[in-house]
C-alpha cells in the first residue's frame, strides 16, 4: 500500500508565527472539542528540554553577543550619565540570558519542574563553559571575569523563585565553588 502524500498547504506554510498563533486561537474557539487535545500536545512539547543542548545554546549566545552594541550602550548616555563598558557588557549578557530564565519560570508555573530543572542545569553548564577561553574584544571579555558567577546567581534566583531544585548530581558538572553556593 502506498503512503498518501500530504495535502499541499501553501498559505499555511507561509504564515508568520503570530499569524499561526492567531489561526490556532480561532480554530480552538470554533472547535472547542479540540482544546483538550491541543492542551495535551502543548504540555508534551513543553515537557522536553535537553540540558546539554541548552548549555551549548547559551554558551554560543553569550560568546557571540554583538560587541557593536557596547558602542551604543557605553560611555556618556543621555538620561543615564556615564555607563562603563563593563556595566554595559554585563547588561547585554543579562538581557541575553533573560528569555531562558523566563522559559524556566513559564514551565515551572505549569508544574513541569523536571524540565525547568533541566533548563536551569543547562544554563549553569553553559555559563560554566563561558568562564574559560574568553576572546579579547568580546562582550564576555568586556563584562569581566566574574560575570558568569553573577549570571549563575540569576539562574539560582530563578530556580528558587520557581521552587525548582537542580537534579541530583548537578554539582558534578558545575564549578566547585558554584556547587557549594548554588546547591543546598
Amino acid at each position: 500500500m502506498s503512503k498518501r502524500g500530504r495535502t499541499p498547504t501553501p498559505a499555511l506554510d507561509r504564515l508568520t508565527t503570530t499569524e499561526r498563533g492567531q489561526l490556532l486561537s480561532e480554530l480552538l474557539m470554533a472547535h472547542p472539542d479540540l482544546v483538550d487535545q491541543a492542551e495535551n500536545h502543548a504540555l508534551t512539547l513543553l515537557a522536553v528540554a535537553d540540558a546539554d543542548e541548552i548549555a551549548k545554546s547559551i554558551e554560543w549566545t553569550l560568546r557571540e553577543a554583538d560587541a557593536d552594541q557596547l558602542a551604543l550602550r557605553a560611555g556618556r548616555i543621555y538620561g543615564r550619565g556615564y555607563v562603563h563598558e563593563n556595566e554595559a557588557a554585563s547588561e547585554i549578557l543579562e538581557e541575553l540570558l533573560q528569555p531562558d530564565l523566563d522559559d524556566l519560570a513559564r514551565r515551572a508555573a505549569l508544574g513541569l519542574h523536571d524540565v525547568a530543572s533541566q533548563i536551569g542545569l543547562g544554563l549553569l553548564r553553559g555559563l560554566a563553559r563561558c568562564r574559560t577561553a574568553v576572546e579579547d574584544g568580546t562582550v564576555l571579555a568586556y563584562a569581566g571575569p566574574d560575570v558568569t558567577d553573577d549570571l549563575a546567581w540569576s539562574v539560582h534566583d530563578a530556580l528558587t523563585k520557581a521552587k525548582v531544585s537542580l537534579p541530583d548530581g548537578a554539582p558534578d558538572s558545575l564549578p566547585t565553588e558554584w556547587g557549594r553556593l548554588l546547591i543546598p
